[in-house]
Order: structure tokens, then sequence, then C-alpha cells
């Protein structure tokens, strides 16, 4: 399952999105898969099945759509 990249112009597998790019918090193209397609759901399972193969942890409750990405404000 691949998720398009727009920030490295790239395509990246869900398992490295999740668990490398430290850029996931704040990812447009995360949220809109999460939101879109594949969905929540998909990328779920496969982080499931993922995580027990290899052994690392995955916490389902990270997988958290944001109804809209906040900027700082200064003040």
């Amino acid at each position: 399952m691949q998720i398009e990249c727009t920030r490295y112009g790239c395509q990246k597998a869900v398992e490295v999105c999740y668990w490398v790019c430290k850029f996931r918090a704040k990812c447009k193209d995360w949220q809109n898969a999460l939101a879109g397609r594949p969905g929540i759901a998909a990328i779920g399972e496969r982080l499931e099945g993922a995580a027990r193969k290899t052994g690392r942890t995955y916490d389902p409750k990270s997988l958290v759509v944001l109804t809209g990405l906040r900027r700082r404000t200064r003040s």
C-alpha cells in the first residue's frame, strides 16, 4: 500500500510513513490517505499485520484524522 508523498516527490509505503517519517503528524498526504483512499481502516489493518511480523509497536490511537492543520501564530 503506497501513499504519494508530495514533500519528497515519491511514493512511500504506509509502514515507512508511520514508523520512519518525522513529518507524519502534520503531513497533508498522510491525513488525506487516512480520510480518503485507502482509508483509516485499511491502513490500520496493514500496520497491525506489519507490527505482528516485525515486532514493532503499533498504537491504533495514533491514527487520528485531523479536522484542520493548525498553524502556529506568533504573538
